[in-house]
């Protein structure tokens, strides 16, 4: 735990990822006072299914909420908000007393490629099987009892907004998973007509800043937060990470790197790419702005499966860093696709898989470590060219996430994309954007921008070292290279929609 603060007044950011549920508490000008994270699991009862247990989250949120709320009052400090984000899209169907009624379809499950395809000709854009319609579509068609059931279809942030308020609620930045209508504030009540999935079944919906409800007594009593506290609509964990690295200006490009990663691109007006292979949407809390985004499945996830199943016992991941640095630039040709659960940005297939290509003997330990890292920079750049050619512009790349704390790959991504990484003090960007979003609905400050302006510092900021860009260029290549010959062989052998049926040994789920 950590401590020291001015102001009796502080900011409870709570982020339900991917990996770990996190509380940190923040004061008025962003600096944390206390933090604590419990680590849950993704099950994967199938090659390309992906779930977790939102019980699972709820007993973690509490733990965690306890462990801050306690080093705050030992201080005799106040909290005066909380604020949820998360990981999206993702799928929690619950009945009418908010129980879940089967785990939660985390966004890198790819079973619903069939009903994507259905919402790709009705809404007009490119097949997302991680996107919450198909996934309700696939309930609907292969679980009909749960779907009959639910009474609410939630996200994440949703399920733990609605256990610490009693509120069925959601955001903007969630419900825009769902083809909720940034700019007229509507869900799609057409293709929900078509689709014959009654609007009912989605919570209200509110801006991040504003207030959605208050702590509860039986929340009270769990986690040791005072009944009444405001609970504040937050956002998803990218959007929130925008506004924890206070990358809200044009040329400031933010770049989350957790299980997956989000590069979020801020412009003064849409950026349109006619393929589909990137999307833009308006950034709602600020005047004349707009988010390009891509998001890639598994890049941090693959550097944690590479531990896990091959690496040492308490192996950390500073250790696979010092590895990792004792190899060159390129991986002597070794190339990763880091596509372990398909990809989205921006080559939307369900159907890749993870590669190593070019192996030989030569070939260490060491170097596939640094393959790794070079593969998940490699589609960093491969979005931001895209991003760049479509007329957004990125002078630099604020990194946040887990992923940021490592030095080497930072030191990676700048000498792959040529950018400068630069690294705020508090790389848990989605928790201090939580923050910062309850720091203007309860008046600490005005307004997003001058929120983010005083309460998000910059630690240091990696150049890329130019000597290394023609080996890079070359290795990049390489890289696209790899999936354009591999491609149809993907798409002929490992389709989801071959996957239909669930493992022998899938989790049982706990009622």
């Amino acid at each position: 735990m950590e401590g020291n603060m001015s102001s009796p007044t502080c900011l409870l950011g709570i982020d339900v990822g991917t990996e770990s549920c996190k509380a940190i508490v923040f004061n008025e000008r962003g600096e944390s006072l206390a933090r604590s994270y419990r680590e849950h699991p993704t099950l994967i009862p199938h090659a390309s299914w992906a779930e977790q247990d939102p019980y699972l989250w709820w007993e973690n949120v509490v733990e965690v909420v306890s462990d801050v709320v306690k080093a705050v009052r030992s201080s005799s400090r106040r909290i005066a908000c909380v604020t949820v984000t998360g990981q999206s899209p993702v799928l929690v169907a619950v009945d009418k007393f908010g129980s879940p009624l089967m785990n939660a379809i985390v966004w890198m499950d790819r079973r619903a490629v069939d009903q994507s395809r259905t919402v790709a000709r009705l809404a007009g854009l490119a097949e997302d099987p991680s996107m919450i319609l198909p996934k309700i579509l696939w309930i609907k068609e292969k679980q009909p009892h749960v779907y009959q059931k639910t009474y609410k279809f939630l996200q994440a942030t949703d399920f733990i907004g609605y256990k610490i308020t009693g509120t069925f609620a959601t955001d903007w930045f969630s419900a825009f998973t769902c083809h909720f209508d940034l700019e007229s504030r509507r869900w799609p009540e057409e293709i929900l007509e078509h689709l014959d999935i009654p609007l009912e079944r989605f919570p209200e919906v509110f801006r991040p800043t504003e207030i959605l409800g208050a702590i509860t007594q039986e929340a009270s009593h769990k986690t040791g937060l005072e009944k009444g506290v405001p609970v504040v609509a937050g956002g998803i964990d990218a959007y929130m990470a925008v506004i924890g690295a206070n990358a809200l200006r044009e040329g400031s490009a933010c770049e989350i790197t957790g299980s997956s990663t989000c590069l979020m691109v801020p412009s003064r007006r849409k950026i349109a790419d006619r393929k589909g292979r990137i999307a833009s949407a308006i950034f709602p809390l600020l005047p004349h702005l707009f988010i390009t985004w891509a998001v890639m499945s598994s890049t941090g996830a693959s550097l944690r499966w590479f531990r896990d199943r091959f690496g040492h016992s308490e192996e950390s991941f500073e250790d696979l860093d010092r590895e990792a640095e004792k190899v060159s630039a390129g991986a002597d040709g070794l190339i990763f696709l880091p596509y372990m659960m398909g990809e989205r940005s921006p080559i939307w297939s369900p159907s890749a898989r993870g590669v190593l290509a070019g192996l030989s003997l030569h070939h260490t330990r060491n170097h596939v470590i640094r393959a790794i890292l070079e593969g998940c920079a490699f589609g960093i750049r491969h979005n931001m060219e895209i991003i760049e050619e479509s007329g957004g512009r990125i002078d630099e790349i604020r990194s946040c996430g887990g992923a940021a704390r490592s030095t080497v790959f930072g030191q990676i991504k700048a000498d792959v994309t040529g950018k400068p990484i630069v690294i705020p003090r508090e790389t848990e960007a989605p928790a201090l954007g939580a923050a910062i979003s309850g720091a203007v609905a309860v008046g600490v400050h005005k307004d997003i921008k001058e929120a983010a302006e005083n309460m998000v510092q910059v630690k240091y900021r990696i150049d890329p070292r130019k000597v290394l860009s023609n080996r890079y260029d070359l290795a990049f290549r390489m890289y696209k290279d790899v999936y354009s010959h591999l491609k149809e062989y993907f798409n002929r052998y490992y389709s989801p929609s071959n996957d239909s049926l669930p493992a022998r040994d899938e989790p049982k789920w706990r009622p």
